[in-house]
This record gives C-alpha cells, structure tokens and sequence, in this order.
C-alpha cells in the first residue's frame, strides 16, 4: 500500500502514544521516522517503530522521561536522559544547546542514559533551518568487533554533520561508521533477503550473505571507519559519561541501551555575517557541482542532495509500505486496540488518519 508522508506521521504518533509516550515526544519521533522514510532511509523509518514500540512495552525505553541538567558550565551542558527516546533527548539537548551557541558562539552538550537517535539527517536538517552549524555523535548496541577482533564490542556510532546553505541545499552528513547501517542488515532479515558480499560476517567470523546469520558488520575502510567509531564512543559516550561496549544493553534482550551522544552546534555568525557565510558556501558547493564528471557519471551530489530530493519527490507521491511491515504493524495495533482482529493496512490507516 501506498502511504502519504501526513499519513505515516500519524501512524507512528499514534502507535507510540498508545504504548504511553506523551503526544508531544510521540509526534516528534514520529517526525523523524517519517523523515528518514521518506528521504529512502528506509533502515531508520517505520522499520525501527517496531523496535521502539517492544522496548517501551518491557520497559527498556522510559515513555515518560524527564531530561536532567547535571552540570551546567555555560557553553557546555550536560544531561541525563532518564532511558528515554534517544530521539527526543537529542532533541531537548539540540534546543538547548543552540540557545548556548546563540549566546557563546559555540555550546556542546552530551547525553548519558539514552538510546537509539534514529535517522541522524534530521538533526542536520533542523540545524540548517536554524543557520547554525552542528555535529552530533552517538554511540549504539554493539554491532562491529575491534579491527583485527572478533568480540562484537563496538556500534556503528553514526556521525551527523551539517552546514547551512543559502539557495543550495544545505550540506548534510549523517553516516555510521560501519560500512552500512545496521539497520539496513535488520530490514534485510525481516524481509528474508540476501545482503551484500562484504557487509558482515557471522559469529565464526566468516562473511556472510545471510542477513538473519550476519553476527557483525564491518567498519568502513576497514581500519579508518575502525578508528572514527572508536572516536565516537570517546567523545560521544565516555564524555558523556554513557555505557560503552558490552555493558550496552542488548536489543534482542529487551534491556536498556544506556548509550550517549554529544551534540555540538557553532554560530556562523560569530565569525561573518550569515549570509555571507551561506553565499561562500553555496559558491563552494557550485565549484563541486559544476565540476566534469567521471565517465559513465551523469551528476555529482553533495551530501545529503540525494535525500533532500527524495523527500519533495516521495512527498508528492507517498511511498510503499512492505508487505511484512504492514503486517508486523497491524498486529501490533490489534493488541494496542487500535484496529479490531483482521482488519488490515488500509484500515488501519484510515483509523489514525
């Protein structure tokens, strides 16, 4: 089935609102899924719903949180926040953050007791709305072992990074430090399909093409994506004062994460009028544009171009739901009692919409 972007906004609010979550932390995350869908990131979209919605019935995700400021040192905030969404806790974190900047120039601020932050591009998004700069580290679960290891120690820890544009898209890296995503490996094995040579191997160590066998995934670059995901667990966890490696809980345990993240947001404006720096930057990126192609090329795009394009594209045409999923979410609806036994994806829709 087809869903439109209002639709699978109010999908997701609702299933998360129905296990507890407040409207307003349910509409946000289900913002950010929506987002990730409808951009083609499909690994972060309603695929992870499911996830969120098991560990908020068995108590590893607080649908109530309350954000805590345990130190506060002016442009460096720190933060407890209390097992809930990672989603909304990097949220909180950003706005107050971006307040700090406004007044500093430069604030940071870290996260301890979290979890899954979902679809990273959205952060820099939001950012870039704001015309500020901003970086975002998070450490995960577990899901790479040590270049030349084989323990299962270190996540994907997604880097998030974005700068503001003026007429061109604004730049918008979000990227995990394996070579794919884990949840790309997920999605593949809820669907019963092969992934790649190459993406991970199973707990002999061995590669594998078997999503449902695929024990880790491995680093990009091998030992360079190795050592950014070490990094991020440095500054994104150990400073926040965050779990790291096996201590991190397990998904498939139902436990809770207890990962951080440091979000760091820089005001061009302390250093050049904003336009001034959105125009240089725009001229930047047209230098790249417009720069000859290699062979068999058609186009060169920037980071996040792709995705911005998909989301005014799929927005005009609403995207398709897989089969699985929508069976997968329709049986957890009947048990919230959102739909009655036997009704299907459509109907389910119509009852949120």
């Amino acid at each position: 089935m087809i869903i439109s972007y209002e639709q699978e906004r109010n999908l997701t609010k609702k299933l998360l609102a129905a296990r507890g979550m407040s409207e307003e932390d349910a509409d946000l995350v289900g913002a950010v899924v929506t987002h990730s869908d409808f951009t083609g990131v499909y690994s972060h979209g309603m695929s992870r719903i499911t996830t969120y919605l098991r560990q908020l019935e068995k108590g590893a995700l607080n649908p109530r949180p309350t954000l805590k400021k345990t130190a506060d040192n002016k442009a460096a905030i720190t933060f407890d926040c209390d097992n809930g969404s990672g989603i909304v806790s990097v949220c909180q974190v950003y706005d107050q953050v971006l307040e700090r900047a406004r007044e500093y120039g430069i604030a940071i601020g870290t996260g301890m007791h979290s979890a899954n932050i979902g679809c990273g591009a959205y952060y820099g998004v939001r950012a870039s709305e704001d015309d500020v700069i901003c970086l975002v580290l998070s450490n995960t679960i577990t899901a790479m072992a040590p270049y030349g290891g084989a323990d299962k120690l270190i996540g994907t820890n997604p880097i998030v990074m974005s700068a503001p544009a003026l007429e061109e898209y604004p730049l918008v890296l979000d990227m995990a430090t394996s070579g794919v995503a884990l949840g790309k490996v997920i999605a593949y094995a809820r669907e019963g399909k092969e992934i790649p040579l190459g993406w991970a191997k199973d707990i002999d160590g061995n590669l594998t093409t078997n999503a449902r066998e695929a024990h880790t995934v491995l680093p990009f670059g091998e030992h360079k994506g190795y050592g950014l995901a070490v990094m991020v667990d440095a500054l994104g966890a150990v400073l926040a004062g965050a779990e790291v490696g096996s201590k991190i809980g397990r998904w498939e345990c139902d436990e809770k994460e207890n990962t951080g993240f440091v979000v760091i947001v820089i005001d061009p404006a302390f250093f050049m009028p904003i336009d001034v720096f959105k125009k240089s930057l725009d001229a930047y990126i047209r230098v790249i544009k417009h720069s000859r192609p290699a062979v068999g090329v058609k186009e060169i795009f920037m980071p996040g171009e792709i995705e911005y394009r998909k989301l005014e594209e799929n927005k005009k045409t609403g995207i398709e739901v897989p089969t699985e999923l929508a069976k997968e979410l329709c049986r957890i609806a009947t048990n919230l009692g959102i739909i009655s036994e036997g009704e299907d994806f459509e109907a389910l829709v119509a009852a949120v919409s």
